[in-house]
């Protein structure tokens, strides 16, 4: 019998190793697929800039309008593709999103100059980025769902991962500038795909699979979220953390940092590698917390100090204050991880599927990224004009959103 448990426990950790090889290459291709987003954005902004002929304010509602623009297509994208996920596996879509992106950069590359350009790419290739990190979420979910301490454990090394690419992309983007960025980026988007296509094996097994049905096909699919009392806080937290997700805020970073510090594209970059320094510091940081004293407990942890981070950064008038508030931010930057392991607890409670789950979720999130951008531009032109000159205004705002993220995950009361 005791060799019969040896031989057990044996077979247990060799399984475990097997998914954890797994998940490893999904973090790995999450980290390749995010240098070649961030790649381009210290450089998108001042290109913008130029177009626009030096005009911050008319900038700001530009790139305000592209991110929305990017927002309306995920309305439509998001629920698709997470039904159909569920149906034909998780690869097939993470293959598609690099191929997609990688066109669009390449023709920004050729035409630099080009205000319908750079809108086109914009609104195509980001809401190509849930395109991506949806189903390579919803593969963690396949790896690791049955075990809710385990999901938020590689939930909290995949955000390591984002991390490194954050800080890769930037630094790299900030030292080639315009155009040559967006075709480096088009290059590593090829790369993403040659590495998945290579290495990532299909993790929905068959049984799993869900028959995709037409009359799925819905733009406000986030309402069946709200059909349980506590997945609906759940998205709502989730929601409100979304209004200070970095992928929401790095274009009104930008022109913070113009307007307030006066940063050219190389400071910029420089800037943007520092926040994905934090990201990655904070992935392993979280995975150590989490370990310790669990998702809850971790969950006010993070939230609080993105709160502070927030408005540290918004009475920041130096770069030495700027970056003693991203040195905050290491440690907020993994705060959702804890709302979207027990969502996909509650949510396949609900006969949902994992991809289901998280495209609901991000019909949801489409939703507010529509207004976002718009809010924190106009926020930020009206905060800095007519003799105004409160540019910090936005994070305050996030900080405020983000206890009140805070108190709704309290309501929540999810159970481990």
């Amino acid at each position: 019998m005791q060799a019969a448990r040896e031989q057990d426990g044996a077979a247990g950790a060799t399984e475990d190793a097997k998914l954890e090889k797994r998940a490893r290459i999904l973090c790995i291709a999450c980290g390749m697929w995010m240098t070649a987003v961030t790649m381009v954005v210290p450089t998108r902004a001042p290109m913008v800039l130029q177009i626009k002929k030096g005009d911050a304010a008319l900038t700001a509602r530009a790139m305000g309008l592209m991110s929305t623009c990017a927002a309306l297509i995920e309305l439509v994208v998001n629920p698709i593709l997470g039904k159909l996920s569920d149906e034909h596996g998780r690869k097939l879509f993470m293959m598609m999103a690099p191929v997609v992106n990688a066109f669009l950069h390449t023709l920004v590359a050729a035409r630099p100059n080009s205000l319908s350009m750079q809108f086109i790419d914009r609104m195509i290739s980001g809401s190509m980025i849930f395109a991506f990190l949806a189903p390579a979420q919803a593969a963690l979910a396949d790896l690791f769902s049955h075990n809710t301490n385990k999901l938020g454990l590689w939930t909290a090394e995949y955000m390591m991962y984002f991390g490194v690419g954050t800080t890769i992309g930037p630094l790299i983007g900030s030292k080639l500038g315009g155009a040559r960025s967006f075709f480096l980026s088009s290059l590593t988007f090829l790369a993403t795909l040659a590495y998945i296509n290579t290495t990532f094996e299909e993790t929905l097994p068959e049984s799993s699979k869900k028959k995709f049905k037409f009359s799925d096909i819905n733009p406000v699919a986030f309402l069946k979220l709200f059909k349980d009392r506590t997945t609906g806080l759940l998205a709502g937290a989730g929601a409100l953390q979304s209004f200070g997700d970095y992928v929401n805020i790095y274009d009104i970073n930008n022109l913070f940092m113009i307007k307030v510090l006066g940063y050219g594209p190389s400071q910029i970059g420089n800037f943007a590698t520092t926040v994905g320094i934090t990201q990655s510091v904070g992935g392993k940081v979280s995975k150590e917390i989490i370990q310790r004293v669990g998702l809850k407990p971790f969950t006010l942890f993070s939230n609080m100090m993105w709160a502070i981070g927030m408005s540290t950064m918004g009475t920041a008038r130096s770069t030495a204050h700027a970056f003693f508030a991203l040195a905050l931010w290491t440690f907020g930057h993994s705060r959702n991880s804890g709302v979207s392991t027990y969502m996909q607890k509650y949510g396949q409670a609900q006969d949902m599927g994992k991809a289901e789950i998280i495209a609901a979720n991000g019909n949801l999130l489409a939703y507010i990224k529509v207004l976002i951008p718009l809010f924190y531009s106009n926020l930020f032109a009206w905060a800095t004009s007519n003799g105004r000159n409160m540019p910090g205004l936005p994070y305050f705002m996030i900080s405020t959103l983000t206890m009140l993220s805070q108190l709704t995950f309290m309501a929540a009361a999810p159970q481990d």
